[in-house]
């Protein structure tokens, strides 16, 4: 392992719902664990701060980050969030600093990479998801990608994806060279992992757990449960801007059986997982979902749609069933033919923990260490 302090950059970090936090968090708390200097750079979010900080230092899930964690003043404009005094903090880290910079939306990154032009500082950048551009605004993502982002990637000592098939997307689109793109999965922790055989609940339980998001698609899940919701018990665990939305139209449809969870986190989510039958995630778009893993780790069969990411980890036919985005029609009619048979629900269950075994946190953290002292001898 390398003796650099490792500084982690993130617009975002727990008690933040969300799994690029969550994979921050294991990093971050990983290292430290193991005696070597790393830090965390992100933004105050009080919102998330004020609800939950202090039921999370209650928890033995989460260490005291008071000497670790640098939170700073940040707003929120346009879905981005912006940390003015972020650069700054950035040209005063110790000279023997190397930076992971974790990307999912705009200006962190450009932080980074303006520190890396002032004075040297040498990066990884993760890039946990590559939006593609929708909406009226779309042509602004079109001009940001290959404009800034390019260069923000191209000038990284090494770029994280997390399969072949983004490693080959990533190269195409921002001409960064394959050899310096890292193929690197996320984790999932040990208290996750479920032994033994699952019983299937004779009213199956749905789950979904997540940020109730455009991304996340949840109009597509509540759709699919029209006319069949008194057949499943379903919790969507999350908060989010469409949460009112989103209630609104399960009330609309009348559907029966939905729980509105609101956030969970630790042990109450494990449980959660554990109580499941069937993990469902109409994403529009995945980078390598942290709750997939998890629910994979539970000996979840998964209902996912086709996107990358999900179909990564999810196999059709095997540890779930893929289906199209936009088709709750076809959502609907993975939901009862998982939960029809109990023999293959059952096979569907083991080929889920036995796929989940392949990933770990340790495994993953000494990919990344090797990383970090590529970075750190340029």
């Amino acid at each position: 392992m390398t003796d650099s302090r490792v500084v982690h950059v993130s617009a975002h970090y727990p008690p933040f719902l969300g799994g690029l936090e969550k994979v921050v968090e294991a990093l971050a708390v990983g290292r430290r664990n193991e005696g070597l200097e790393v830090g965390v750079l992100t933004s105050a979010d009080r919102h998330a701060l004020d609800r939950h900080a202090l039921d999370r230092q209650a928890t033995a899930d989460s260490p005291g980050e008071e000497d670790f964690v640098r939170r700073l003043r940040s707003w929120e404009v346009a879905h981005t969030c912006v940390i003015p005094g972020l650069l700054g903090e950035l040209l005063r880290l110790p000279p023997h600093s190397v930076v992971h910079l974790h990307i999912a939306q705009a200006f962190v990154p450009e932080m980074v990479y303006a520190a890396h032009l002032i004075r040297g500082l040498p990066y990884v950048a993760h890039l946990h998801l590559d939006v593609g551009p929708s909406g009226p605004a779309g042509f602004l993502l079109r001009a940001y990608q290959p404009l800034v982002l390019g260069p923000v990637l191209r000038a990284a000592a090494s770029v994280v994806v997390f399969t072949d098939e983004q490693r080959s997307a990533v190269s195409a689109k921002y001409r960064v060279d394959p050899a310096r793109i890292a193929v690197i999965p996320n984790g999932v922790g040990e208290a996750f992992f479920y032994d033994g055989e699952r019983p299937l609940h004779s009213r199956p339980r749905l789950l979904f757990v997540g940020r109730l998001s455009v991304q996340k698609n949840l109009i597509q899940l509540i759709r699919a449960l029209d006319g069949i919701s008194e057949e499943f018990e379903t919790t969507l665990v999350g908060e989010g801007e469409l949460e009112a939305e989103l209630r609104q139209a399960a009330e609309d449809l009348q559907l029966q059986n939905v729980r509105f969870y609101g956030r969970a986190d630790g042990a109450e989510i494990r449980d959660l997982y554990r109580s499941a039958d069937i993990f469902v995630l109409p994403s529009e778009r995945e980078g390598m979902p942290l709750v997939l893993l998890e629910a994979l780790a539970m000996a979840l069969p998964v209902v996912a749609t086709d996107v990358p990411g999900n179909r990564d980890l999810v196999t059709h036919g095997q540890n779930g069933l893929l289906v199209p985005v936009g088709d709750p029609p076809a959502l609907r009619r993975a939901l009862l033919s998982v939960s029809a048979d109990p023999g293959v629900y059952q096979r569907m269950s083991q080929a889920s923990q036995i796929l989940a075994r392949q990933y770990s946190w340790p495994a993953v953290s000494a990919e990344f260490e090797h990383l970090y002292d590529q970075a750190a001898k340029g």
